[in-house]
Parts: C-alpha cells; structure tokens; sequence
C-alpha cells in the first residue's frame, strides 16, 4: 500500500503522460459511435432480409407453378384469391424461420385477380432491437417495407399442369 501512494502522487503531478489521458477520455465517446454504427447495420441486414423474404413472398405467391395462379385462371371473376395469399404468407415466414433479434408487428399479403392480371402485394413492419442506441432512448428501431408483383394469366394452360380437381373441368 505504501508503495501505490508514491506511485499515485507521481503520476498526478507528472504532466508527461497528459495525452494517455486524453486519448482514454476519448476512447469513450468513440467506442459509443462506433457501437452505434453496429446497431445501425445490424437494423440495416434485418430489413434487407425482411424486404427480400417480402419480395420472394410476392412472386412466389403468383410464380408459374403456383396454387395461386392455378387458382387465379379457374376462377370467373375478379376477386381476392385466398390460396395465394396462404402461400404468400408461408413463404415469408419460412424465409424468417431461425432469423432472430427482431419482433414482427404486421405482415399483410393480398393477391388480387383483376381481369387477365394477377397481383400480389406484401408489406411487413417490425422492430429490432438495439444495444447502444438504447442508451440515448432508442431500445427499438421500426423498419418497414413492401413489395408488388403482378404477371399476366396465360390465355391457355396445359391440362396436365393442373391438378386433378381441375383438369375434369377442362375435359
């Protein structure tokens, strides 16, 4: 003990090592900005992977081979088709199944046949959660995002393409 009150009394009075200091002093509010930029890409990957599972969700709702389509081109007027958004809603989710630090709070899907076009739109909002910009009242980020696709119903399908169900309609 006796030896750390000589120590510590050079060391106060030693104007030497004046920007070893500084430079800790420094090293707080720097590691704090640079925490922050860890947050703020971390936010950034998790909405990228939300808007690409919102984008595989709207073409795959209404791709060539989907139920959706199937259903879009057997059916005599417009209207919502509801296999399509169940689909649509089964490939977001799994696309986000083992994705983890965020909260979904909406996830809306509609595919809609207007006339020989097929639409689907999907649109997500979520919150992330934060580690430093939680300091400065930040414990969440909302991000959120959309996608539209729409194709053309074939004018003729093949028959064989079709299930069963509704190739004995098309004999």
């Amino acid at each position: 003990m006796s030896v750390c009150r000589p120590a510590a009394g050079r060391f106060v009075r030693n104007r030497r090592g004046n920007i070893t200091v500084t430079f800790a002093l420094a090293c707080l509010p720097l590691a704090y900005v640079i925490g922050c930029g860890v947050d703020c890409c971390r936010v950034a990957q998790l909405r990228s992977q939300l808007q690409a599972s919102a984008d595989a969700a709207s073409a795959g709702s209404i791709a060539k081979a989907s139920p959706g389509l199937r259903a879009a081109f057997v059916m005599m007027s417009d209207g919502p088709v509801a296999i399509g958004v169940a689909d649509a809603l089964d490939i977001f989710n799994m696309r986000m199944v083992g994705l983890t630090g965020y909260t979904l709070d909406s996830m809306i899907a509609t595919v809609t046949k207007r006339g020989a076009t097929l639409t689907a739109e999907v649109s997500f909002s979520a919150h992330v959660q934060t580690a430093f910009l939680r300091m400065i009242g930040r414990p969440a980020v909302t991000v959120r995002g959309a996608s539209t696709t729409s194709a053309k119903l074939p004018r003729f399908i093949d028959v064989f393409v079709l299930p069963r169900q509704f190739a004995a309609d098309w004999r």
